[in-house]
């Protein structure tokens, strides 16, 4: 009748296992990325308004602030958080011509509906390869090993294989799938280009999705309940209030890095909708 959490910390990463037995554990992501492993058991776990059977080998990506609750009879869970600090150590050591891709990357991940739900791995082989590299940073931590490298680079390769599956799933569903597809897949691309306004044109998308100019807007409201201008000024958003919050990012490298037009669009944009300056909303949630 209770979840036991045995936690050890090293850096700024933090690596606990928590068994659930015959209870309920609620998790809130208050880190740039949060990774739940299953190691043992299955259940159900309950974020929003949804509510997805879980097993073992699945591995979810949990969004920063969100609540997720686990279910279950008897399971065990490996939980990875990763702060903003400890992220941009590994964008350090990437290699800085793909730094940019790296972000971008990150924020398709972390929002991505497949990883919200557990299902990550369209490759068994990978999964597999994914499951070795979580034992890794867990040995790391739970031995005191003061071997930092290893544990960012299993980070870092995990998120790229993470990555490169989304892709796979996203862009090869069955035939007789696609029309149920569809509209996740429009968000997803968003998602992944939300830095480049360019590719969120309603010709480009209209041209990558074979779905007719007219009909696309009028489409995407139907089944998202907001027009698709509104939804990517609402997702940049969150992005900039995640940076405020939690890096040391000035207001020109996050206009530039999210494609405002400059710092002071940003900023009248985030008044209108926020009602509160980009500098207030720092002051106020550091």
């Amino acid at each position: 009748m209770h979840a036991i959490m045995n936690r050890s910390k090293i850096e700024s990463i933090d690596v606990r296992q928590a068994i659930v037995a015959a209870n309920t554990l609620t998790i809130q992501s208050l880190s740039q990325l949060m990774l739940v492993y299953i190691q043992e058991g299955k259940g159900t776990v309950r974020y929003d308004a949804h509510a997805v059977p879980f097993k073992k080998g699945k591995l979810f990506v949990i969004p920063f602030d969100a609540r997720y609750s686990f279910e279950s009879e008897h399971s065990s869970l490996l939980i990875i958080e990763c702060p903003q600090s400890f992220v941009a150590q590994i964008r350090m050591e990437a290699d800085r011509i793909e730094t940019c891709e790296n972000i971008n990357k990150l924020s398709y991940i972390t929002n991505n509906y497949h990883t919200k739900m557990g299902c990550v791995f369209y490759s068994k082989e990978d999964g597999v390869f994914a499951e070795q590299l979580l034992k890794t940073i867990e040995r790391e931590h739970v031995n005191n090993t003061q071997d930092y490298l290893i544990t960012r680079q299993g980070v870092s390769i995990l998120l790229n294989l993470i990555a490169r599956n989304l892709i796979a799933t996203d862009y090869e569903q069955p035939a007789e799938s696609k029309k149920g597809k569809d509209i996740m897949k429009i968000i997803t691309f968003i998602q992944k280009n939300i830095g480049d306004k360019q590719r969120l044109s309603i010709e480009v998308l209209a041209n990558e999705f074979q779905i007719g100019k007219n009909y696309l807007g009028e489409y995407f409201k139907k089944h998202v309940g907001m027009s698709i201008q509104d939804y990517s000024i609402d997702y940049k958003l969150k992005l900039v209030e995640i940076r405020l919050k939690h890096s040391n990012m000035r207001l020109k490298e996050i206009a530039f890095e999210l494609d405002f037009n400059d710092e002071s669009h940003l900023s009248k944009l985030f008044k209108k909708y926020k009602n509160i300056t980009p500098s207030q909303y720092r002051v106020l949630n550091r």
